[in-house]
């Protein structure tokens, strides 16, 4: 092929400006005709058409999108983290609903916010902003202050943002999953149940506290607490156990539980994968469930019906919250101008063997 000197070099893309050299015109007479646009004469848009598909010309995406938004069918779908539980199954969720809606999904993930003061997400927002993209949509509990600054000036230009998981400082349709009611109604369960030395175990929270994970955390404790304080139930600290995530989680869980002189009767564990290794772990060591202690878990994954003994988890309703951020998303993309909502979603408690009755 050949570029401006006699040579296109080998492996570039082919550009409007090849073609144009190549038939010795401008490129914007070969931009119209390549969009069909403009009075360019029958011939000659067909020699530009059978030039360009002989060099192998594409159409570059992220050029078309700039040119006009309203035409883009790209909805960005950024999220803080991947991990065994709800949070990948609610992007996978999103992703398929709108792409059999005809639209593009793209998933971006942007770096901990901690490392860097947020420079490296505002910097990708940054970067999807100027693509011009229909819509955004953002898992945005991992989300720094200055990433929402971006998506601000983003809606700013015309933008459509639609957030779920937590509550964000952003003018924006928001589906917020009520994590707070939920660790309320797992320990109010165990409260039903005539149970009065109650533990919680959640993630540790991380450094600086300000980081937006830790909101998470302390939403579940303030529906624990309140649900203690309402009916009296002391709380003690050392059966306030914070661990690492997932399986090791359960694992430092068990051990803490295990070294205590006196142990609680029943333990709300806000995430199923901990709740698994935490039984596993005490189970080993002669503990009985739910004779020597009861557990309430969090998110109804399906892993919970298949634990040691099936575990009554309160479920995060992920197809519920994906319905709602789908819904929102296209009625913004079908026009509507009404003011900003926020829809807050709860779990209902579902039953199985980890718990048993004291009264």
């Amino acid at each position: 092929m050949q570029d401006n000197n006699g040579l296109i070099a080998a492996g570039r893309p082919v550009t409007i400006q090849h073609i144009a050299d190549e038939l010795g015109i401008h490129k914007s007479t070969v931009s119209y005709a390549l969009a069909g646009k403009g009075r360019i004469s029958a011939s000659l848009r067909a020699r530009i058409l059978a030039r360009a598909e002989e060099l192998g010309y594409e159409p570059d995406p992220l050029a078309q999108r700039l040119a006009n938004r309203a035409k883009s069918k790209v909805v960005c779908l950024c999220t803080g983290a991947f991990d065994p539980g709800r949070a990948t199954e609610k992007i996978a969720l999103i992703q398929a609903a709108l792409t059999g809606r005809g639209l593009e999904v793209p998933i971006y993930t942007p770096a901990k916010a901690t490392q860097d003061q947020g420079a490296s997400q505002a910097a990708l927002l940054r970067q999807l902003r100027r693509q011009r993209p229909q819509a955004i949509i953002c898992a945005s509990f991992a989300f720094h202050a200055a990433a929402f600054r971006e998506l601000e000036q983003y809606q700013h230009e015309g933008g459509i943002v639609v957030s779920y998981d937590i509550p964000v400082p952003l003018a924006c349709d928001q589906v917020i999953y009520d994590r707070e009611d939920n660790a309320y109604q797992g320990a109010h369960y165990l409260i039903e149940r005539g149970h009065r030395r109650i533990g919680i175990g959640m993630s540790r929270m991380a450094k600086p506290l300000a980081d937006p994970i830790n909101l998470m955390q302390r939403l579940r404790y303030q529906g624990f607490e309140r649900v203690m304080t309402e009916f009296g139930v002391p709380k003690r600290n050392e059966w306030f156990f914070q661990n690492s995530t997932f399986e090791r989680g359960g694992a430092e869980m068990a051990r803490h539980f295990l070294e205590l002189k006196e142990r609680p009767t029943g333990l709300c564990i806000v995430n199923d994968y901990v709740a698994l290794s935490f039984m596993v772990e005490v189970i080993r060591a002669g503990v009985r469930i739910p004779k020597d202690v009861s557990i309430v878990g969090h998110d109804n994954l399906p892993i919970a019906a298949y634990c040691p003994v099936p575990l009554t988890s309160v479920a995060q309703p992920a197809e519920e919250i994906v319905d709602t951020v789908v819904a929102l998303m296209m009625e913004r993309i079908a026009g509507s101008t009404r003011p900003p909502r926020t829809i807050t979603i709860k779990g209902r408690l579902v039953e199985r063997q980890s718990v048993m009755a004291l009264n």
